[in-house]
């Protein structure tokens, strides 16, 4: 046992080395490109999938035991014979054929997987021949002929690694290879197998941030078998960390899902979702990016156990409330059941597993938008905190117009006659059966755009400071506010310290600045859910910003809470760095003041412990109080760091002293010493709550 961590490493120094210089995948495709150039779209795009899978080099870690790799895909040398010449021709081949990129919904998604694992490679296969018997239209008999050619793709791929490991001796991992390709699995090892093997598939196309979904609900029938055949739980952890270790390879979050609510509105939680919380405890990579879901139900070991992993440091699991979640995409129109059964894809965003076009998200400056409505509002006589409120929400609205504007202009340019989906399109539930894509209406549901509303903290507390200095205490006026903002405090260093001292902060619990902070939420969520994206699908709110609060943060002019022009915006949806005085209570208090129901794309919140609040016996009690309060409180999502900065701040003096320290950063963990500088001050300025 613990084989993995042999492979944990390898997988490591993989992942850590230089970027290889030539992607081979372009060659393949360019081949398939020019050998099928005259038949249908749909087909083109089949064969260059299968064209990949049929040529890449079959890389096998000794002693792994699963197959599936991207070695392989990428190298430092063309293939012998290969000029620089022909791989430049193929490169500009596949440049001018395209392919949607994350705006128009290519990744950040997963398989329908229960499906896959209940049906099996071939079943799928039937299930197209079936569907091609019963429609008429050429179109659709293409786009299902097209289907079948990438899953029989996935097939043979499973049948090239059979062979190699069958040459190499390890026979039980090639048996399960041979059997998957043409059957459904049984066992535990087998359906894991099938879905790394397609998730590797995936990965061949050019997709990131894949998800493995809620892996613990499709799972846990081969478990069942498994454990009532005499495998052990021990043997089932090992298989959970070699998994774990090859996602490590990959050096992308990966999002999986544990927890939460069954369709019918049961506990999900079972044996496999604390194994697969140990495996993430173990292995300690920062790519197994875990979401835990919460609900009034959530048993106390499971409260425990999450604790447990995030105490590490790694930042696993972020936590994400049922009950909020579930609530927004019923009034959407998602059914009560499907509701119930949603995961999370790339760091916190919501999706519908196997059951909607893929995923996609935008940054949207919403301090840009309030510094206009601040600038009409210190020129006008009419000084009530109602009309800033006016100006902000006017402003606001047409902004987001023109964001979703622009986003839909770029989705327009894939139009789904030449940018063809099949090998997600014949994962995905409905697209089989109505012998449509997935970007054409095939998915069961709608797909979400995330428009991620940067600075919430920041709007909130400088609105705060204008409604407190300006408006009500008239202890400076409008132009001397603006003269001090456009001069970025410039001989007005005293004005900024009473702005940041005197105006109340968000995150200390106090309702003059949450009740704000939990108005702009639904104003901004409102103007979201207004708009639609072309083909079907509709915009929602994204309170994250992934780190490019530091970025936007360059675009932006001093603002009224003090902060210095230029310097990073607020955290996602946290309070700003250092400001949340009072403790964790009164910073749980001032999060759960808005209601995220509407932000379907997802909420971060980042909160920040000193290791030693969590010592003892008791330790984790104090931390079951926090996820208690969360759930009761209906806060959507919280993430936790619990390294101090004593830690990071040796880390950035020696980092090779510290190149496996893993910290929660925006929505996904990372090593810290590969991040940024910017990044990792950003981490230490956030307040460690002791």
């Amino acid at each position: 046992m613990n084989g993995w961590k042999a492979l944990l490493e390898k997988t490591r120094a993989y992942n850590r080395a230089k970027p290889k210089r030539y992607d081979l995948r372009r060659l393949w495709r360019a081949d398939a490109y020019r050998k099928f150039s005259t038949e249908p779209e749909p087909i083109i795009r089949a064969e260059a999938f299968a064209s990949v899978l049929h040529q890449a080099p079959l890389y096998i870690y000794p002693g792994d035991l699963f197959a599936g790799s991207r070695v392989g895909f990428v190298t430092d040398d063309l293939p012998d014979g290969l000029s620089e010449d022909e791989y430049a021709a193929a490169s500009r081949l596949c440049e001018t054929k395209g392919q949607r990129n994350f705006t128009a919904g290519f990744d950040h998604t997963l398989a329908d997987y229960s499906h896959l694992l209940e049906t099996g490679i071939a079943g799928l296969v039937d299930e197209c021949a079936e569907s091609i018997a019963t429609h008429n239209n050429g179109e659709t008999v293409i786009c299902l002929q097209a289907m079948a050619i990438a899953l029989n793709a996935l097939s043979n791929f499973a049948k090239r690694y059979a062979t190699i490991l069958e040459s190499s001796g390890e026979i039980e991992t090639a048996r399960i290879l041979r059997k998957i390709s043409e059957h459904p699995p049984e066992t535990f090892r087998e359906a894991l197998q099938l879905v790394w093997l397609t998730h590797i598939a995936f990965i061949s196309e050019g997709r990131y941030a894949m998800a493995l979904g809620r892996i613990d609900q499709y799972l846990l029938p081969f478990y069942q078998r498994d454990i009532k055949n005499g495998v052990r739980r021990d043997e089932i952890l090992e298989m959970a960390c070699n998994i774990w270790a090859k996602i490590e390879e990959l050096g992308e979050v990966t999002n999986i899902c544990i927890g939460g609510l069954t369709p019918d509105g049961a506990d999900a939680t079972n044996e496999l979702s604390y194994i697969f919380l140990d495996a993430t405890r173990l292995v300690q990579s920062p790519h197994t990016n875990l979401s835990a879901r919460f609900h009034d139900g959530s048993p106390d070991e499971f409260h425990r156990a999450c604790f447990e992993c995030i105490r590490t440091g790694v930042g696993f699991p972020a936590i994400f409330n049922d009950h909020v979640l579930i609530e927004g995409l019923v009034e959407i129109g998602i059914p009560l059941d499907v509701a119930r059964d949603y995961c999370l894809v790339g760091c916190i965003e919501t999706m519908l597993p196997g059951r909607q076009p893929a995923w996609s998200d935008s940054r949207f400056n919403t301090p840009l938008s309030f510094l206009k409505s601040l600038n009409r509002f210190l020129k006008t006589t009419d000084l009530s905190f109602e009309t800033l409120k006016n100006m902000v929400r006017d402003d606001l609205a047409a902004d987001i117009k023109s964001h979703t504007d622009q986003i839909n202009n770029v989705i327009c340019r894939y139009p789904v006659s030449q940018f063809h989906d099949p090998f997600l399109s014949a994962l995905t539930a409905g697209c089989i059966a109505k012998g449509k894509d997935i970007n054409d209406g095939g998915a069961d549901f709608e797909r979400l755009h995330g428009i991620a509303i940067m600075g919430l903290a920041t709007i909130a507390d400088s609105m705060a400071a204008v409604r407190k200095i300006v408006i009500e205490e008239r202890a400076i006026s409008p132009d001397d506010l603006k003269v001090a903002l456009e001069t970025d405090f410039n001989n007005s260093e005293p004005l900024r310290q009473w702005l940041l001292n005197h105006a109340p902060k968000y995150g200390n619990g106090d309702p003059y600045v949450d009740e704000i902070a939990a108005w702009f939420v639904d104003a901004a969520c409102e103007e979201c859910l207004r708009h639609r994206i072309p083909g079907g699908g509709r915009y929602v709110a994204c309170m994250a910003a992934n780190t490019q609060n530091i970025s936007a943060g360059k675009e932006v002019a001093a603002t009224p809470d003090g902060r210095r022009a230029f310097t990073p915006l607020s955290d996602a949806a946290s309070p700003y760095f250092g400001r949340d005085m009072l403790g964790p209570t009164a910073f749980l208090q001032s999060v759960a003041a808005p209601n995220y129901r509407h932000s379907l794309g997802g909420t971060v919140i980042n909160m920040k412990f000193e290791p030693s609040l969590f010592d003892g016996d008791d330790g984790w009690k104090k931390f079951g109080a926090i996820t208690r309060y969360f759930v009761r409180e209906r806060i959507q999502e919280l993430q936790f760091n619990v390294t101090g900065n004593e830690i990071l701040i040796a880390a950035r003096k020696t980092p090779a002293d510290y190149r496996n320290l893993v910290v929660r950063v925006s929505g996904f963990s990372a090593y810290y010493t590969s991040l940024e500088p910017e990044v990792q001050d950003d981490i230490i300025r956030r307040r460690a709550h002791a």
